[in-house]
C-alpha cells in the first residue's frame, strides 16, 4: 500500500508560526471531533474475526510472489514493568522477569512460520521494535531475539533499525549490544519533563537519566535520535509545555520529534481513569499546548512534517517530505518504502498481499497457539478496490499534502471529479477555512490545514458514514 516516488503536481508550503495565529478557538471547536489516525485503511475498528488464520497463509504466499521486493517488520515486545496511566498501548504488565522467556520462545517459532511461507531469508528494508518497552528485555535476550530474525531473513543495504526504548528501564550497556547488532534508530520515549506532570501520570523521569542516553546513543553512532512527547496530559500548560520543549530541544536535540496528542479513551483503556482525579485540557486548551510545541519546534528550524511529527532540515523524514517520497505505515511516518509490512508478537498488525491482519491479543492464546505450530491470527480485513481507492487519497494527503487527480485517474481508472464529488463538496467548508485549497484537478493542503489533517482525510474515509465514532476513536484535536 506504499505511495510511489512521485512528487504531488499541486504546490505545498511549509507552515510557520503565522499560521498558528490564525487557528482560532472558534475554528479548533468546529474541527474537534473524534476521527482515526489513518496509519492504515480500513482503520483497525473495521477488521473483523471473519479473517482467519488460513487468509493470512493465503496473504503471505500472494506476498511470497514479490520476492525480491523489500519487507518491513514490526516486533511487538508488550512487556512493561509498570504502567503509566496514560497508556493507550497493547501492554502487559510484568514487575517480575520471567514471563518474556517463553514469549521469546514463542516470536521464534512465529517468525519461522511466516517466514517459511513468503519464501526464506527475505530482505529487510525496515525493522522497528515496539511496545511495551522493547528494552524490558535484557540485552542478552534482545540478542536473542536479533539472531531468531537474523536467521529468518536478511537485511537490505541501508536498512533502517529501529527500537523503542523507555529511558527509565534502558542501560547504555542496551544501547551497545543494540548498536552492535545494526540498530541505526532509537526512539525516546520523555512525554514531558514537568515533574508535576510526571507525578500526575505516574512516571518520573528526570532529564538527566534521558540525556545520557541520547549522549552514548550518538557516541555510539545511532544515526537517528528522536523523542515522543504527550501534550493533553493533566497539569499541562501551554506555557509550562513550551518551557518543556524548549528543554528537550537544548538538552536533547532530537532528529525527530512526535508530539502525540494524549487519546482519553477510558472504555477502552479502563486505566485511565485515574486521570480524571486531575482537569484534563480540552478542545482550545489543549490545542494551545500543541501550538506551544509547535511554536518552539518551528522557532528552533524543525520541519513540520504533519499529523504530530517534527523533523531537522538534514532529517531522511522532512527530505521524503519535500521529495513526494514519505510514507505511512503503522509505525507511522517513513521513508522506506516496502511492499509487504509482517507484524510479529501479539496485538501486531501487518498489510502483507492485500490484507491487514492482527494478531491474537491474549498473551497465553498467543503463546499456545504458536506453541501448537499456528498462526495466531485474531482479526483483519481484505482490501476492496474502493479500500485502495480511498486508502491511496488519504495517504497522499497524509503524506505529500497534496490529492493530485491525474494521478487517481491513472492509477485506477476513475473520473476522481465524479467519484470524490460528494468529498469535493464536503472539503468546501474546509477550503472557506483555509485549511485546504481545492481545484478542478486535485486537492491541496495550506500550511493551516496541516493542522488538522486528520479531518482532512476524513471526508474520504466511507466507513465512517452512520458509524458511532465517538466510542470508537480519539479526538482530532
Amino acid at each position: 500500500m506504499s505511495l510511489p516516488a512521485a512528487a504531488a503536481v499541486l504546490p505545498v508550503t511549509a507552515p510557520t508560526s503565522a499560521d498558528l495565529d490564525g487557528i482560532t478557538e472558534e475554528l479548533v471547536a468546529r474541527y474537534d471531533r473524534p476521527g482515526p489516525r489513518y496509519t492504515s485503511y480500513p482503520t483497525a475498528p473495521h477488521f473483523t474475526p471473519e479473517f482467519t488464520t488460513a487468509r493470512y497463509e493465503e496473504a503471505l504466499r500472494t506476498a511470497a510472489a514479490r520476492s525480491e521486493e523489500p519487507l518491513s517488520l514490526y516486533v511487538h515486545i508488550p512487556f512493561c514493568a509498570e504502567r503509566c496511566a496514560y497508556c493507550g498501548c497493547n501492554v502487559v504488565v510484568s514487575p517480575h522477569r520471567g514471563p518474556e522467556a517463553r514469549y521469546l520462545e514463542a516470536l521464534a517459532q512465529e517468525l519461522k512460520a511466516v517466514a517459511e511461507l513468503l519464501g526464506r531469508r527475505r530482505a529487510i528494508a525496515q525493522l522497528h521494535w515496539g511496545g511495551g518497552t522493547p528494552t524490558y528485555l535484557s540485552p542478552a535476550q534482545c540478542e536473542a531475539l536479533f539472531a531468531a530474525i537474523a536467521e529468518n531473513f536478511t537485511f537490505t543495504d541501508g536498512a533502517e533499525l529501529a527500537v523503542e526504548a523507555d529511558p527509565c528501564v534502558t542501560t547504555v550497556h542496551h544501547l551497545r549490544v543494540l548498536r552492535r547488532l545494526g540498530f541505526n534508530r532509537l526512539s525516546l520515549g520523555v512525554q514531558d519533563i514537568d515533574e508535576q506532570v510526571q507525578r500526575a501520570v505516574g512516571r518520573l523521569q528526570p532529564l538527566a537519566t534521558t540525556q545520557e542516553l541520547v549522549v552514548a546513543a550518538r557516541e555510539l553512532g545511532f544515526a537517528s535520535v528522536n523523542v515522543d512527547l504527550i501534550y493533553g496530559l493533566p497539569c499541562q500548560t501551554a506555557e509550562g509545555f513550551a518551557a518543556s520543549v524548549e528543554t528537550v530541544v537544548e538538552a536533547l536535540a532530537p532528529d525527530r520529534a512526535a508530539v502525540f496528542s494524549y487519546a482519553h479513551v477510558p472504555w477502552i483503556k479502563p486505566h485511565q481513569r485515574a486521570l480524571e482525579a486531575f482537569p484534563l485540557p480540552r478542545g482550545w486548551a489543549k490545542f494551545r499546548i500543541f501550538a506551544a510545541a509547535a511554536r518552539v519546534f518551528l522557532a528552533a528550524g524543525y520541519r513540520f512534517i504533519g499529523m504530530d511529527h517534527f523533523a531537522r532540515p538534514a532529517d531522511g523524514l522532512a527530505g521524503a517530505l519535500e521529495r513526494g517520497t514519505l510514507h505511512r505505515n503503522f509505525m507511522g511516518y517513513t521513508t522506506m518504502p516496502a511492499s509487504d509490512l509482517v507484524g510479529v508478537g501479539i496485538t501486531a498488525i501487518g498489510d502483507v498481499g492485500g490484507a491487514y491482519v492482527q494478531n491474537e491479543r491474549n498473551l497465553a492464546r498467543y503463546q499456545r497457539t504458536v506453541a501448537a505450530g499456528h498462526l495466531a491470527v485474531e482479526r483483519g480485513a481484505v482490501r476492496t478496490a474502493e479500500d485502495e481507492l480511498r486508502g491511496f487519497a488519504i495517504r497522499s494527503l497524509i503524506c505529500r499534502l497534496a490529492l493530485d487527480f491525474d494521478e487517481v485517474e491513472r492509477r485506477f481508472g476513475v473520473d476522481p471529479g465524479v467519484v470524490f464529488a460528494p468529498e469535493m463538496a464536503e472539503l468546501a467548508a474546509m477550503a472557506r477555512d483555509g485549511l485546504v485549497a481545492v481545484g478542478e484537478r486535485g486537492v491541496t493542503v495550506l500550511p493551516r490545514g496541516r493542522f488538522f489533517l486528520r479531518n482532512v482525510c476524513m471526508p474520504f474515509d466511507a466507513y465512517l458514514r452512520g458509524e458511532k465514532s465517538a466510542t470508537t476513536y480519539s479526538r482530532t484535536v
